[in-house]
């Protein structure tokens, strides 16, 4: 036990120590966060063109329908404008663009733009809602209605909304609000970190085990310490590391959201907020909050916590042990594509059911993908929201530990002597050969 711990710690520390490890675990989170706020940086920073549009409007109707704002500027011309002499000088007149109106803008080529290069999206877009506001009004009162009448009509109908509650009866008879908003919601984060973890992990483990094999330093390990010590603190030492990083990134990640969020508060933002608050911002807020606990409480959160933890260690000593059983077989990363591929599919297909399984929980589908224990540490975690039975995730359990128990041993046995072969195309009929040799 000794020597195990010492070889986590090795594991562990040169890998926390390397500058690679630290830049990741600081410049990643800042990254993402800056990935969602570069918009509202550029949407600051960035200073818009106002196009300015000569409007010839034969129909008299259509062109007043046209509003400025911080796009375009519409300039209305005489509706005799000799078109042609506009043509030739609209830009020396100091205008990006000119527009003719000769009907409707229901019709195709009714109303046609000019302009020397391509205009912005924004300007297209501004046009096209400007002209279906005012045909809109003009079928309403073609329609013998009042526009004001159905706007209003228009708003009850789009704010009508039909609430259910749902109930969970639980076997000892006691009734809990439900929510398959929040249960998805907390699905899809767990199932994706178990994902990620467990796949980028593994690779880890796979790579360590291939970089001392290529420079010869196993000999020198081998020599000192099991095999398969060797192979349990590297799984262990690098599930520390990742740990470690994913807890850097927790902190680092919601230190800067919270200094970024006060960066990016733009006095828009506080004049509405000083005008919010004379509808009483606190009781919003609360009842916000309030939901949002009601919501929570439907769920149970320890539960869910607890057996992420069980899920994920399970996973990750299952995958970690087939990852190091592949390193240590191949030396090279060409090499190791054709074993790692099996692999890879097991963690993709779990995902993908997972997916299916949030959808439906309580299907065959899900069921067997919670039990297969290539599948079941993310398929699990994604119906664990959806009150799954306690059989069903003792059983599931039983058979995980089951799989990396026996994984483990398999993999130790041919770890054993893959670690010490070199210059030898590996098939797998080599590997079972190593398996057997292993006694």
């Amino acid at each position: 036990m000794s020597k195990l711990s010492l070889i986590i710690q090795r594991e562990y520390l040169t890998r926390v120590k390397k500058k690679s490890f630290i830049i990741i675990s600081l410049l990643a989170p800042i990254g993402m966060l800056l990935m969602m706020f570069i918009p509202a940086l550029i949407e600051m920073l960035g200073t818009s063109t106002v196009n300015v549009i000569a409007v010839v409007d034969h129909t008299d109707e259509y062109g007043a329908a046209l509003t400025d704002d911080d796009v375009a500027k519409f300039v209305a011309m005489p509706s005799d404008t000799d078109e042609n002499q506009l043509r030739d000088t609209f830009e020396d007149d100091g205008y990006d663009a000119y527009m003719v109106i000769n009907g409707a803008p229901d019709v195709k080529d009714n109303v046609k733009m000019y302009a020397k290069s391509t205009l912005t999206m924004d300007l297209q877009y501004k046009v096209l809602g400007d002209f279906k506001e005012a045909l809109r009004k003009r079928y309403i009162q073609d329609f013998g209605g009042h526009s004001e009448a159905v706007d209003s009509l228009f708003q009850k109908v789009n704010s009508v909304k039909a609430e259910v509650t749902t109930i969970n009866i639980t076997d000892q008879g006691e009734e809990n609000e439900s929510s398959a908003a929040v249960g998805m919601i907390v699905a899809f984060v767990a199932m994706f970190l178990i994902y990620m973890f467990v796949l980028l992990s593994g690779s880890m483990v796979m790579n360590g085990v291939m970089e001392e094999k290529s420079n010869r330093i196993v000999e020198v390990l081998i020599s000192s310490v099991k095999p398969f010590d060797l192979m349990m603190g590297k799984v262990i030492g690098i599930a520390l590391t990742m740990l470690t990083q994913f807890a850097i990134w927790i902190i680092v990640g919601g230190i800067v959201s919270v200094v970024a969020s006060s960066m990016f508060a733009t006095p828009d933002m506080s004049s509405a907020m000083n005008v919010a608050s004379d509808v009483n911002v606190q009781e919003v807020q609360q009842g916000v909050i309030e939901e949002v606990m009601g919501m929570l409480s439907s769920i149970n959160i320890i539960q869910i916590v607890i057996l992420f933890v069980v899920y994920f260690l399970c996973g990750y000593m299952l995958y970690a042990s087939l990852f190091a059983c592949i390193g240590s077989a191949v030396e090279n990363q060409s090499d190791a594509q054709q074993f790692m591929m099996p692999v890879t599919i097991a963690i993709v297909v779990a995902l993908y059911l997972a997916l299916y399984a949030v959808k439906d929980p309580n299907s065959s589908i899900a069921f067997w993908g919670s039990m297969v224990p290539f599948t079941s540490p993310v398929v699990m975690m994604a119906r664990l929201p959806f009150s799954v039975p306690a059989w069903e995730i003792a059983l599931s359990i039983a058979i995980l530990v089951a799989s990396f128990v026996g994984s483990i041993w398999v993999a130790a046995r041919i770890y054993r002597v893959g670690i010490l072969m070199y210059g030898k195309k590996v098939t797998l009929k080599e590997l079972v050969k190593w398996f057997k040799q292993a006694d």
